[in-house]
């Protein structure tokens, strides 16, 4: 126990070994409060939604309260079990940590707790919005809010014995990057269940209750995602499950190989060709940005966005005119990661016969495109919720101007951000540039979107609202030429 308090203590925070251990230990403190601080505020918002939505159903029908919340223990265990894993499979691999603390007198056993200790703490959002809408439905419904808590208690010790176990077995497993894309897709999935959380508040219960009783599986014994919650006899199984698991982690913990991490390859290695070398760097940066944790939520977040909006929206309004404001100021963070993952290299790239225009052509028009895709799937599934109109194509039409744009902004931004040479890419522009960009993305784009609306919908609109249309078009045009010409300069400078 001593050694694991040792290294949540030092491991949590490995900059500050040499500081006194008041000093660590209130270190430790201090990151434990960040992440009480970042998941509470959310989590009790969740918690005054849902006890009014709850109480709601709880009149109508009390049967389709508790389907209903059933059915989100179920979602979030299951995006808990899943996050857990896939961090988890990494973490027992042989990395660079575990290298480290194989080399100490530390047992395996405490090695693979704090793997499992790290684990859970990057679910932290998932289990504070569990805890939350547990104790709404708990108050809602008039339950014994205190045994409530011990279900609660026991139903986490499960899922994270369960999911301790699974990581174990198959450690090893995945790579770091195939990891960090997966957790990314996990928070994603957190995040868009906490916007539907806030939108079920706007639906119609009498509409909601036949929706609800199409998931009465939530309730069923074989749903293990919910023995602790379900009945008094799953409520058994859970509590002997989580004992077992608990004595199985502790005995396969100690046998823990911390395996390098395997990866199935081809057995030929064949180098080929591409016939042209444009095509080769579009391949090579198309390869980076799938590589790229955070170039993979920039794309999927105003996808995912976009397709929410559909279902929440009950006012007629596109979701298009929500999410290419949200598409334009990505693209250029998108296009800056791309860039200053080339830049940063100046050094070797400038050796290769490489002309500017094959060089940045792929970097920026891979995020243009890739989001020109992505918006026109949100536009191909918003027609079976609105009928096509004028709006919609011209939309379409401009978006790829306002993409073209925000393409170049960021490559620019990104060349003269001062961590170019880091190749970090998760401050890939400076805190000036990326209010300058936002301002420029979301301001045009909105001042493009709106107006076409008013325009198209209402006829005979005031002639600012021209103006403002007209204006936004011509200026994000002078800004794409402008920073254009800025961006071949500065990289003609660089090489």
């Amino acid at each position: 126990m001593r050694n694991f308090a040792i290294l949540i203590k030092y491991l949590s925070n490995p900059y500050n070994t040499r500081s006194k251990k008041s000093t660590v230990k209130g270190n430790f403190f201090r990151q434990i409060l960040q992440y009480i601080i970042g998941s509470v505020p959310l989590g009790l918002i969740v918690y005054f939604f849902t006890i009014d939505l709850f109480e709601k159903i709880y009149n109508v029908d009390p049967l389709v309260a508790r389907y209903m919340y059933l059915m989100w223990s179920s979602m979030l265990s299951l995006f808990f079990v899943i996050g857990f894993i896939g961090l988890g499979m990494y973490s027992l691999s042989r990395n660079e940590e575990v290298e480290l603390l194989l080399t100490m007198p530390i047992s395996r056993t405490v090695i693979s707790a704090y793997q499992i200790f790290s684990a859970t703490i990057s679910q932290i959002y998932t289990l504070s919005f569990f805890i939350f809408i547990s104790l709404a439905y708990f108050v809602s419904t008039n339950q014994n809010v205190l045994l409530g808590i011990l279900k609660i208690v026991l139903h986490i010790w499960f899922l994270i014995s369960f999911s301790s176990v699974i990581a174990v077995l198959i450690g090893g497993r995945t790579s770091k990057s195939f990891t960090k894309r997966f957790y990314t897709i996990v928070l994603l999935l957190s995040v868009f269940f906490y916007f539907f959380i806030i939108a079920m508040t706007d639906v119609d219960v009498s509409e909601m209750e036949n929706l609800v009783k199409m998931f009465i599986f939530s309730t069923k014994d074989y749903n293990f995602l919910a023995w602790s919650l379900i009945s008094n006899k799953t409520l058994g199984y859970s509590l002997i499950s989580s004992i077992f698991l608990s004595i199985l982690f502790l005995v396969i913990s100690k046998k823990v190989g911390f395996e390098p991490v395997q990866v199935k390859r081809k057995e030929r290695y064949q180098i080929a060709g591409t016939g042209s070398i444009l095509k080769a760097l579009f391949k090579k940066d198309l390869k980076a940005a799938i590589r790229y944790e955070q170039f993979l939520y920039f794309i999927l977040y105003p996808l995912g966005f976009g397709i929410f909006m559909m279902f929440i929206n009950n006012q007629g309004v596109s979701p298009i005119f929500y999410t290419i404001p949200i598409f334009t100021f990505y693209v250029a963070f998108e296009t800056g990661i791309l860039t200053i993952s080339e830049v940063s290299k100046i050094e070797v790239v400038s050796t290769y016969p490489i002309t500017f225009k094959k060089l940045m052509m792929p970097k920026l028009l891979i995020p243009v495109g890739l989001n020109f895709l992505l918006l026109l799937l949100v536009f191909v599934i918003s027609l079976f919720f609105n009928a096509v109109s004028i709006f919609l194509v011209l939309s379409m039409i401009f978006s790829l101007l306002l993409f073209l744009m925000s393409s170049v902004l960021g490559a620019y931004y990104a060349i003269k951000s001062p961590n170019v040479k880091s190749n970090n890419t998760n401050r890939v522009f400076s805190i000036s540039a990326t209010f300058i960009i936002e301002g420029i993305t979301m301001g045009l784009a909105f001042g493009i979107i709106m107006p076409l609306s008013f325009i198209i919908e209402r006829g005979n609109s005031p002639w600012w609202v021209y103006l403002i249309f007209v204006g936004s078009l011509v200026t994000s045009f002078l800004i794409f030429v402008m920073y254009f010409r800025k961006l071949v300069k500065i990289i003609y400078s660089k090489l």
